[in-house]
């Protein structure tokens, strides 16, 4: 349900809710979400960015979905590229 609007703070009516994802953090830094979907357009995987990020699969999946909504990712989500083990 979304409650915004231009007018008015969000407000949820009284209820029973569940809030979904509330143990995730899903604000990033501009200068990270930048990195994280250049990283994922270059050909690393959700795992690895979440390994150099420190943060969640889950957050990075989030990001790159909030990047894919907007037009900015290149790699389509299907396609990984094989990392070169150390």
């Amino acid at each position: 349900m979304n409650t915004a609007t231009d007018t008015r703070v969000p407000i949820i009516p009284p209820g029973d809710y569940t809030f979904c994802l509330e143990d995730l953090e899903l604000a990033f830094k501009k200068t990270q979400l930048k990195d994280i979907t250049k990283l994922w357009n270059e050909g690393a995987s959700i795992e690895f960015i979440s390994k150099e990020y420190k943060r969640h699969p889950d957050e990075v999946f989030l990001a790159l979905f909030h990047q894919a909504r907007r037009g900015v990712i290149k790699r389509a989500f299907a396609y990984q590229k094989k990392e070169k083990k150390k």
